[in-house]
């Protein structure tokens, strides 16, 4: 069993509350909500985000009764709303292995089912009648939705900055990580200086996962990535790879890069010989290997950010989520 499998397994009464209270808020009128719900519960999913909240009000003494459920709940809620939003957006059919709920009812349905979800996030944060949490995840919602339109906005931009990438994935992943981290400490009043360092853990880890999902989209599995492999590129998003790529790449290849993601700006269909020339081109000018070193840099911020708690079990399962979302590289 590996070291996530067994902090999930130690945490399953608190994910099993969680889970319980999300299937509970999401009932609505309409049978449709329950049933998209649930599809996107029993779909998998490792539970990132309501792990880290709860981990983090643990590591700072929780003693706050069902505060740190219904938050991670909330969370959880958020982010599958997102889920939900952005698979209508990229058009996906695929995530975690099973179909999208898009692809299974359609895209009205689904994107009602989002705000729904959104909406009852709300209700569950309000639960915990703390105005810091409810400036947080509020402020963190609207930064997630500015940064998916920055997303879009610099579609098929492949002269975006790796600056302007970074804050790119701050706003569509990181700042949701960084909200749970720091709501944990935030409920259980947890110093100033610790409620900011799990934050900054939250942002780094974030970016660490985010980096290293744009690098297994051009370097893994459907198996493994649980969704089509090249989306991304198929989709014109510039992510890491392609920026550190275009960077080194010739004039020619350059241009060769640009022709290609314009094309698939035009059309919906996937050229496989396209995909498999950006790939090899990736791969000699070291596109992957340079993403990678920007998350283990992201990686090492991270870990420093948690040298003002005492060791503890709960710092250490901390630690081993950060090493989780590196490793999957491999």
């Amino acid at each position: 069993m590996s070291k996530l499998q067994n902090i999930i397994t130690a945490l399953a009464p608190d994910l099993k509350r969680v889970d319980k209270i999300i299937l509970e808020f999401a009932v609505g009128k309409s049978p449709l909500i329950s049933e998209i719900s649930n599809h996107l519960i029993s779909s998998g999913g490792k539970r990132i985000r309501p792990i880290l909240l709860i981990l983090a009000a643990k590591l700072c003494g929780t003693k706050t009764g069902e505060d740190h459920h219904n938050l991670a709940a909330a969370v959880e809620l958020i982010h599958s709303a997102t889920l939900l939003h952005d698979d209508v957006v990229d058009v996906s059919e695929v995530r975690r292995g099973k179909k999208t709920a898009n692809a299974i009812w359609d895209n009205k349905a689904t994107i009602l089912v989002g705000d729904y979800l959104f909406s009852i996030a709300f209700q569950l944060m309000v639960r915990s009648q703390n105005l810091r949490v409810l400036d947080l995840l509020a402020k963190a919602s609207s930064i997630m939705a500015d940064g998916e339109v920055m997303q879009l906005e610099n579609s098929n931009d492949i002269r975006l900055t790796e600056e302007k990438y970074l804050e790119i994935i701050f706003g569509k992943t990181a700042v949701l990580f960084s909200a749970a981290c720091e709501s944990g400490a935030l409920i259980n009043n947890c110093s100033e200086e610790k409620t900011i360092a799990l934050g900054n853990f939250g942002k780094h880890l974030g970016t660490v996962f985010q980096i290293v999902d744009d690098i297994l989209d051009y370097n893994s599995k459907e198996s493994v990535l649980g969704k089509d492999v090249g989306n991304d590129f198929f989709e014109g998003k510039v992510t890491l790879p392609i920026i550190l790529t275009y960077k080194a790449a010739s004039e020619t290849e350059r241009r060769f890069i640009s022709e290609s993601f314009t094309k698939n700006l035009l059309t919906t269909e996937r050229n496989q010989d396209d995909f498999i020339e950006i790939l090899n081109l990736i791969k000699k000018h070291g596109g992957l290997e340079f993403s990678r070193e920007v998350a283990e840099a992201n990686r090492d911020r991270a870990l420093k950010e948690l040298d003002t708690f005492s060791d503890s079990s709960f710092k250490e399962d901390l630690i081993t989520i950060l090493d989780y979302s590196l490793a999957r590289i491999f």
